[in-house]
C-alpha cells in the first residue's frame, strides 16, 4: 500500500528523542486513512444497494443481466491491476493444477446462488426486508458448521443468534410490505451463500491457498458471467433488457450499466484498501453496522411501510447482528493471540526441552 508512511532509519549519533513525534504522526495518518476508508465503505455499500433497488424497480428491471455486467467490469478492473499495478500492491497468484481450477469454480456457482438471487429478490421485496432477511446468514452458517464440522458456538453467541432469529421473525412477519415470493427468493440467496461456504470448505479440504480479491475476480468473473447468461434467459431478462434499451436509448442505457459496473468495482477496491489498513476481522465487524445503516436509510429513499412490531423486530435484529459480529471479532482476536503464542513456544522449544534446535541455541 503506497499510502503508508515509514520513516527512514537515522544514524545512532543523532538524538533519538525527536523520532517519537514522527511515529505518532505516522500512526495518526494511518488512523485517519482507516476512518476515511471506513466511511467510504459504508457510503459505497449504501449507494450500491440503493442504486440497485432503484434500477431493478425502475429503468432496468433485469437484475441477472445487470449482475453479469458487474462481473465484466470487475474482470476488466482486475485484469488492469494484474497488468499495470505495482507488485507491492497486487501480484497475481498463479494456480497450479487442473484440480485447483475445478475447485475454484465453486465460487461462480455460489455467486449465482447468492448474489444473483439476492438481486432478483429486490424486484419483489423492499430493501429493508431484503437486508433483514440477509442478516439471517450467521444463523445458517452456525447451524451448518455444527453439522458439517462439529463446531459449536459459545453461549454468548448462541444468545445473540437466538435474539437474531426472534428479531427477524418478528420484523418480517409483521411487516406491511411482506411478499412471500420476495421472502422465498431472498431466503434462497442466504442458503446459497451458506452452501458456498460449506462446499468451499469441503472441496478445498485442508489446502491453504491465499488469494487476493483481484485473484478471485480475475479467475472467476468470466465463469460467473457464463453461469449467469442462461439464468438471465430463464428469468426473461433478455426481453426486459431489449425493452429498456428501446425505451431509454443507447446513451442512458449504457450510462446506467456503466454506473453500476463502476460502483461494483469501486466497492471491491474500497474493501481491499480497508482490509489492508485494518484487517479482515475489523471488516467483518463493519459489516454488522453496514446492515443497520442500509436498513435505516432505505426508509429515507424509498416508500416503505413499517409497523411497531416490525420496528421492534428490526431493532432487535440489528442489535443481535452487531453483537454477534463483535463476539466473532473477539474470537478471531483471541485465536490470533493464541497462534502467536504457539509460534513463540515452538521457537523456544529447544530451551524448554533441553534440546537446542540449532547450534546457536547452545
Amino acid at each position: 500500500m503506497t499510502a503508508t508512511a515509514v520513516a527512514k532509519p537515522v544514524n545512532d549519533e543523532v538524538v533519538k528523542a525527536p523520532q517519537a513525534p514522527a511515529k505518532k504522526e505516522s500512526g495518526g495518518n494511518n488512523v485517519l486513512i482507516a476512518v476515511v476508508l471506513l466511511l467510504l465503505y459504508f457510503g459505497m455499500n449504501l449507494a450500491f444497494n440503493i442504486y440497485n433497488k432503484w434500477l431493478f424497480n425502475g429503468p432496468l428491471p433485469a437484475p441477472v443481466f445487470v449482475t453479469a455486467t458487474h462481473q465484466v467490469f470487475c474482470f476488466i478492473g482486475a485484469l488492469s491491476a494484474a497488468l499495470f499495478a505495482p507488485d507491492s500492491w497486487y501480484k497475481r497468484t498463479p494456480l497450479e493444477g487442473s484440480a485447483m481450477w475445478s475447485k475454484l469454480m465453486i465460487i461462480p456457482f455460489g455467486f449465482c446462488m447468492n448474489i444473483a438471487l439476492n438481486n432478483i429478490s429486490l424486484l419483489f421485496c423492499t430493501l429493508a426486508l431484503n437486508q433483514l432477511i440477509r442478516s439471517f446468514a450467521p444463523v445458517t452458517v452456525a447451524v451448518t458448521s455444527y453439522f458439517v464440522e462439529g463446531k459449536s458456538q459459545s453461549y454468548a453467541k448462541q444468545a445473540t443468534l437466538a435474539l437474531l432469529v426472534l428479531g427477524i421473525v418478528l420484523g418480517v412477519s409483521s411487516s406491511p410490505d411482506f411478499q412471500l415470493l420476495g421472502f422465498l427468493i431472498c431466503t434462497a440467496s442466504v442458503l446459497g451463500s451458506t452452501l458456498q461456504v460449506v462446499l468451499t470448505g469441503y472441496f478445498m479440504g485442508g489446502q491453504k491457498v491465499t488469494l487476493h480479491v483481484f485473484d478471485i475476480l480475475l479467475y472467476t468473473a468470466i465463469p460467473c458471467v457464463l453461469f449467469l447468461i442462461p439464468m438471465a434467459y430463464m428469468t426473461g431478462d433478455h426481453i426486459k433488457t431489449v425493452q429498456a434499451f428501446e425505451a431509454h436509448g443507447a446513451g442512458q442505457f449504457f450510462g446506467l450499466v456503466c454506473a453500476g459496473g463502476f460502483m461494483a468495482f469501486s466497492y471491491n477496491i474500497i474493501t481491499i484498501c480497508l482490509i489492508k489498513f485494518t484487517s479482515s476481522v475489523y471488516y467483518a465487524v463493519a459489516g454488522g453496522f453496514k446492515v443497520c445503516l442500509v436498513i435505516g436509510m432505505s426508509f429515507v429513499f424509498f416508500d416503505q411501510q413499517l409497523s411497531w412490531l416490525s420496528l421492534v423486530g428490526i431493532l432487535l435484529s440489528c442489535i443481535a447482528f452487531v453483537a454477534n459480529s463483535y463476539l466473532t471479532f473477539k474470537e478471531k482476536q483471541q485465536k490470533k493471540i493464541q497462534a502467536q503464542v504457539k509460534t513463540l513456544d515452538e521457537e523456544n522449544e529447544g530451551l524448554l526441552s533441553g534440546k537446542p534446535k540449532n547450534i546457536e541455541s547452545v
